[in-house]
């Protein structure tokens, strides 16, 4: 799932991730768990961003809304993923 959740994200959705947050910019997905608590997914990942200004303007709200888009690709539509994000300039 965590290939898949990584291909989708920086394929389908790599004109988003550069418009939010400059050229060369992606998504590594470190790791995808099930919380049997939360009875929710968890979705760690990194950010590499290329551009600081545009990380001012969107910061974790862009990549929050393109996991969810991605997410419903996966077709586990009856969860709605919690992420953990972290940030990296490249």
């Amino acid at each position: 799932m965590k290939k898949s959740i990584s291909v989708i994200t920086n394929k389908l959705f790599k004109e988003e991730i550069e418009l939010l947050y400059g050229k060369g910019s992606h998504v590594k997905i470190n790791n995808v768990t099930y919380s049997t608590n939360k009875k929710n997914y968890l979705i760690d990942c990194v950010l590499f961003i290329s551009d600081l200004e545009l990380y001012k303007e969107s910061q974790i709200d862009g990549v929050k809304y393109i996991i969810e888009n991605t997410w419903e690709h996966t077709g586990y539509n009856e969860y709605k993923p919690m992420l953990l994000v972290s940030v990296e300039i490249i």
